[in-house]
């Protein structure tokens, strides 16, 4: 809503790509299974779990560095602290997901136009493996949106130039490395 009073323009897109990532989220917990909930999200949130009953000090310890455990590590500092809730895990996933829709339209407004930015940001809202990857304890919504920030910055650079645009830049690929090593290529 915050987000909406600052882009009106987008407030639409928004407020539909929050209500279909609800949805999914409901239809998955509580109706039937979704894709790709089992295997590895069933197993980082886990393996998070068996991490943070260690208590937060011991959790911290276990920093991994950027490869596949740090999303895990990031879930288990979260339970230490405030105990297991996947919902909670899952609205962080929703919250990255509607950000990067934000993010999307932002850097097709820049590249393009308006017209554009609102496709995009209409297919970014309701592309149904974006959405279902939004709600699923995984780290691709993070590395996404952490590449998207990346983009953002790489865009204003060319745009604009200065210094602060090859920060957000540099801190957008070092954000989505920690989520998945390979993306520091």
């Amino acid at each position: 809503l915050l987000i909406s009073l600052k882009y009106p323009e987008i407030s639409k897109i928004l407020l539909a790509a929050l209500a279909f990532r609800v949805l999914i989220l409901i239809i998955g917990t509580y109706i039937l299974p979704l894709p790709d909930t089992d295997k590895d999200a069933r197993g980082f949130e886990n393996l998070a779990w068996s991490w943070a009953q260690e208590g937060f000090l011991n959790t911290l310890n276990r920093y991994p560095g950027y490869n596949s455990f740090f999303f895990p590590w990031i879930i288990a500092l979260t339970y230490s602290l405030l105990g297991r809730s996947v919902i909670l895990i899952q609205s962080f996933g929703l919250l990255f997901g509607v950000l990067s829709v934000l993010l999307g339209w932002l850097v097709a407004k820049k590249v393009w136009d308006k017209q554009v930015a609102i496709k995009a940001g209409w297919t970014l809202a309701l592309f149904p493996s974006l959405a279902l990857y939004s709600i699923i304890p995984l780290r691709e919504v993070y590395s996404s949106f952490f590449l998207l920030v990346a983009m953002t910055g790489i865009v204003n650079w060319a745009k604009f130039g200065g210094y602060k645009s090859i920060f957000i830049a540099i801190s957008g690929f070092i954000g989505a490395t920690f989520f998945h090593g390979v993306l520091l290529i």
